[in-house]
């Protein structure tokens, strides 16, 4: 596999991806970075946390991009992104503390996991309708902290967690996912706090468990992408796509599991 091609496709990818559905884009980078690094002989553990944090890192330049865009199609509820931003970072910073120093199977099994999960959510649920609970409403911090938390943990689904509690405490869809984006933001900064301590200063392409390489071109490719992906959201058959999204995730799902045992 060519490194550079597949760095460009990934933060492509993934660029589009939040633009469109308001994830985090982890699902594609992360399982795309594990085999980079199996292939270039770093050992499971090492290559799986290295993974982990590029792929959260690289989401922070991805967040904010999609996140302005949202902002000035109007589909960012301001008063509900101050409420999470801080909890969410906070969740993440710990979050990504604990991830490395756990053994990097496990970080893979937790992202197949919620590979498989929201791929079948994906493929079986319909498009998640607005709701109003009370209850909900009193519990912003818990639902910032634990969307922080598990993006670092899991890889991925962060911004999953906001966009399902939003939409659970009377925001539409689009105002949720919207909003959504911009906790990606906060959530990518913890995690970059907590890979990047864990290891050390800053010393030929890394910085804790960050590549500086595939950080600078994949972030720059979804900056790019995820413009095109808040445009597909309005102009494309969302629900076709849904379900192609869907099946690809539970096949990566598969793989990433295959791709770490056989290692």
């Amino acid at each position: 596999m060519n490194v550079l091609f597949a760095l460009i496709a990934g933060g492509t990818a993934a660029g589009f991806l939040a633009g469109m559905f308001g994830i985090g884009g982890g699902a594609l980078v992360i399982p795309i970075l594990i085999y980079i690094y199996r292939d270039a002989g770093l050992n499971s553990t090492e290559g799986i946390r290295l993974a982990f944090g590029t792929s959260l890192a690289t989401m922070a330049f991805t967040g904010l991009s999609s996140f302005l865009t949202h902002r000035r199609r109007g589909n960012v509820d301001t008063p509900w992104l101050r409420k999470l931003f801080w909890p969410a970072g906070i969740g993440a910073t710990c979050g990504a503390v604990l991830a490395s120093h756990i053994p990097g199977i496990w970080l893979a099994l937790g992202l197949a996991v919620m590979l498989a999960y929201f791929g079948l959510k994906l493929l079986f649920q319909r498009e998640q309708a607005s709701s109003h609970s009370t209850v909900l409403l009193r519990l912003h911090l818990v639902a910032g902290f634990f969307s922080g938390i598990a993006y670092a943990l899991a890889g991925m689904g962060g911004a999953s967690v906001v966009t399902f509690y939003l939409t659970h405490v009377g925001l539409p869809l689009r105002r949720a996912i919207g909003t959504a984006t911009g906790v990606i933001l906060p959530i990518s900064v913890g995690t970059i706090i907590g890979f990047g301590v864990t290891a050390g200063w800053p010393h030929g392409w890394r910085w804790g468990y960050i590549d500086l390489h595939a950080l600078l071109v994949m972030s720059s490719c979804s900056i790019v992408a995820s413009k095109l992906g808040v445009w597909a959201a309005a102009a494309l058959p969302t629900q076709q796509l849904r379900k192609a999204f869907g099946i690809f995730m539970v096949a990566l799902s598969v793989k990433t599991v295959v791709t770490v045992f056989s290692g």
